[in-house]
């Protein structure tokens, strides 16, 4: 059993995001994200996976996995990451929600993108990509990265995203944007965002009656 504070959190909403969930929270301050350097990823439809010691965890961290839809990170990806200070956090896609995605890999099922150290604290986006490609893991697609002159400008280039594709193919569900350095756990609120599609459907625990796996090659 993990700490409860090794929970991903939850991230609050970009104010202009075209869905916003109901009760869920918008980011206080957008202008925290401008003219420093910020990474903008895709947001990948997925069940978020946790990776330490050689274990899968859920969302909740309080047991380790043990459904089906988690056994591709747990063939290619979990023994990889056996250090008792490393913590990465990923989307597992291998579990059909949503929105399903073109076919891919068994080792590509799984997308880094956070890693946090023994307090908590989020190390920067360089960190993240040394640390899962040093192992051979992907990391979530990379949209952007540098320094939004302003408001109107991020906002712009975010809903120019949402008209797109994903870079995996099948619809694209949003978007993330985070501050690239790294930072605080207590600062997480202020550090990371997201925007969702138009009516995008908040998937449920239901998903998992049913569920399918992904469409995988074989190449």
């Amino acid at each position: 059993m993990l700490p409860n504070r090794l929970k991903y959190p939850r991230t609050p909403y970009w104010p202009y995001s075209p869905t916003i969930g109901r009760g869920d929270t918008v980011h206080p301050d957008p202008q925290r994200f401008v003219g420093r350097p910020v990474v903008v990823t895709e947001k990948l439809d997925g069940s978020n996976v946790l990776i330490h010691r050689g274990k899968v965890y859920g969302r909740s961290v309080a047991y380790e996995a043990a459904n089906k839809w988690t056994a591709m990170v747990k063939k290619h990806h979990a023994w990889k990451v056996t250090e008792p200070d490393a913590y990465l956090y990923g989307e597992d896609i291998y579990g059909v929600h949503s929105i399903e995605y073109g076919a891919v890999r068994e080792e590509e099922t799984f997308h880094a993108f956070a890693l946090r150290d023994a307090k908590g604290d989020f190390r920067s986006m360089a960190a993240l990509e040394r640390f899962a490609t040093e192992r051979n893991i992907s990391v979530v697609p990379v949209i952007f990265r540098g320094v939004f002159a302003s408001i109107a400008r991020m906002r712009g280039f975010i809903e120019r995203q949402h008209s797109k594709r994903s870079v995996l193919g099948g619809e694209r569900e949003g978007v993330v944007v985070r501050v690239a350095e790294g930072f605080a756990s207590a600062q997480f609120a202020r550090s990371v965002c997201k925007s969702v599609r138009r009516d995008h459907v908040q998937t449920d625990r239901h998903w998992t009656r049913n569920w399918r796996p992904c469409k995988l090659r074989r190449d």
